[in-house]
């Protein structure tokens, strides 16, 4: 069913591109992993602002919801016909269920180490159970400790290594667990993958040591009719931040299935 439209407001729809004019260029609206923050795609905004208009979409904010129906309902009242969708993570399992709901208004989807094998995974139950009940010092402290599962440290910038800190500190116990028990309840193998016709970027850390991405976005090609698939060997979970990481060089590679569409799209204009 066709929803209606709303307004985006400041706080959840955040503009990430500085290029000037533009307003050709197709939009591209980033869904961010757990911390919802949406402020950790700026490394690969710069990047590729030359073929689009992008958008970082707050997951924080109130009219988002809590369940997945009404967290696609409102990135969906955000999208415009042909933009690209790139989600993180838990972004990614969002991105794939709007785009299962909306195929007329995107263009094409980017995946980045998707969290949809997470409910496969042993210890998701004890988390989310976990969470709430964790003392703030305990759960901080956990949270710090994390950050080197969560990502390779190494192959980022410390100003990043902060961000990426301050991001995962914003998260709230309670809201981390709900957003845990999202994960669990997402079976991807229930949409309709087959029928899912939009070109799809599947990107994987290959240290990615908090989830089996290499092997999710391997089963994910398998089922979706146009998939390209790319593996950065030395990157961890939290990889949009790390300095080698450049999803602009994967997007426009020769013979990929994104280059035709952005160059054909800049020509036009």
């Amino acid at each position: 069913m066709e929803k209606l439209r709303s307004e985006p407001t400041a706080s959840s729809l955040v503009s990430l591109t500085t290029r000037a004019g533009g307003q050709e260029r197709p939009l591209l609206l980033y869904l961010p992993g757990m911390d919802g923050t949406g402020t950790l795609f700026y490394r690969q905004a710069q990047a590729l602002q030359r073929e689009f208009r992008i958008r970082s979409l707050s997951l924080n904010h109130p009219e988002a919801g809590d369940s997945w129906e009404t967290l696609a309902d409102w990135v969906g009242s955000q999208l415009e016909a042909g933009a690209y969708l790139c989600g993180e993570s838990f972004g990614a399992c969002l991105a794939l269920l709007v785009a299962a709901q909306w195929p007329e208004r995107c263009r094409g989807l980017i995946l980045v180490n998707p969290a949809s094998s997470l409910r496969r995974r042993p210890w998701w139950w004890a988390g989310h159970v976990l969470l709430p009940f964790l003392p703030p010092g305990l759960y901080h402290q956990l949270s710090e400790r994390g950050l080197g599962v969560l990502a390779e440290l190494s192959q980022m910038e410390p100003p990043d290594r902060e961000r990426l800190r301050q991001a995962v500190h914003s998260v709230e116990p309670t809201v981390a667990a709900r957003r845990l028990a999202l994960l669990g309840s997402f079976a991807v193998e229930k949409l309709p993958l087959e029928s899912m016709t939009l070109p799809t970027l599947l990107v994987a850390g290959g240290r990615d040591r908090l989830l089996p991405s290499v092997q999710e976005v391997g089963w994910l090609a398998e089922r979706l009719p146009q998939a390209q698939v790319e593996i950065s060997p030395q990157s961890g979970h939290a990889c949009l931040l790390e300095r080698r990481m450049n999803l602009r060089r994967y997007l426009l590679k020769p013979d990929g299935l994104f280059a035709p569409l952005l160059l054909n799209s800049a020509s036009a204009h």
